[in-house]
């Protein structure tokens, strides 16, 4: 890059030679070789109409313009590092990005109302955008997130994790049931009564792919009676309640639904595994400082809710 007729790729070369000089030394220092750094040394002087460095016996000396031009000649090179090296800073408070976060509705309501709480105070400028998780295509619901529909994160059941994409574990949760609580079911809930009532399940909207309660049945070959299927967690305890029904849920968001819908948390009749929810982005966002922070932001919060 040239700067007034200068190619300012000749200050670094100016800097070592007259802070060595010698040619045959600067050019090891510049990793050139010798007759190269012979020529920029000839450019610069045609440029500064200096000959910068003069012969005094056997050894070159810099002449009065080039003692007064190295000390500047080092800054500019220390303020040109400065900028290239130095991350990026980034400041919450003067932010003015929009989030975009693909989750289930059960991490919506358990995780991002937390999060948008922070946001609000440390961040009010930055825009959160919620958007539940996509129909995959060929099965992959983060390169479907992530790459179709370029949202900045996205957060899946451990079993849909992506390897190609960065990732973090983020929230881990219990499974339970609910029933209404003046069921026959409110005692406790028997594996033949869970298979002999009729559920409330949560579906996807191409009715195939398989919640993490269903995959987890299946491979234990345990069936159970589907009533009612509906595209939303919220709406599962309107139709447990006032009914002998049965659904199964994630215990952080079970149990608010107990105090707001007459319904009550049971343990599960079987050993349901620990459901992991883990936070993927794209490579490509990996140093993106402000993403950086917000995941952060994500995890940090994720890490609260497993200490309440």
């Amino acid at each position: 890059m040239r700067y007034q007729r200068l190619d300012l790729n000749l200050l670094v070369a100016l800097e070592a030679l007259l802070s060595e000089c010698n040619v045959t030394r600067a050019a090891e220092r510049l990793n050139l070789g010798q007759s190269a750094t012979s020529s920029a040394l000839g450019r610069l002087r045609e440029h500064f109409n200096d000959p910068l460095l003069v012969a005094v016996g056997r050894r070159l000396e810099p002449t009065a313009r080039a003692q007064a031009l190295l000390p500047k000649v080092r800054e500019a090179l220390a303020l040109t590092r400065e900028v290239i090296e130095a991350p990026a800073a980034f400041d919450p408070g003067s932010c003015q990005r929009r989030f975009t976060v693909v989750a289930s509705d059960y991490v919506a309501a358990v995780l991002m109302p937390a999060v948008s709480r922070v946001l609000a105070q440390v961040a009010p400028q930055v825009r959160l955008a919620l958007r539940d998780l996509p129909l995959p295509r060929g099965g992959d619901v983060v390169s479907e997130a992530l790459d179709y529909r370029r949202s900045d994160c996205v957060i899946v059941p451990q079993r849909r994790l992506n390897s190609d994409y960065p990732h973090a574990p983020l929230l881990v949760d219990q499974w339970c049931c609910i029933v209404c609580a003046r069921s026959v079911h409110a005692q406790g809930l028997s594996l033949a009564a869970y298979r002999q009532a009729e559920h409330v399940v949560r579906e996807f909207a191409d009715g195939r792919t398989l919640g993490m309660d269903a995959a987890f049945l299946a491979e234990q070959g345990i069936e159970r009676k589907v009533g009612i299927t509906v595209e939303s967690f919220a709406l599962v305890p309107a139709f447990v309640a006032g009914s002998q029904r049965v659904a199964t849920l994630f215990r952080r968001q079970a149990e608010p639904f107990a105090d707001a819908h007459g319904v009550k948390v049971v343990p599960a009749p079987l050993a349901f595994p620990q459901a992991l929810q883990v936070l993927q982005w794209h490579p490509y966002q990996q140093d993106d400082p402000a993403l950086a922070w917000f995941r952060g932001l994500l995890v940090a919060q994720a890490a609260a809710l497993g200490q309440a």
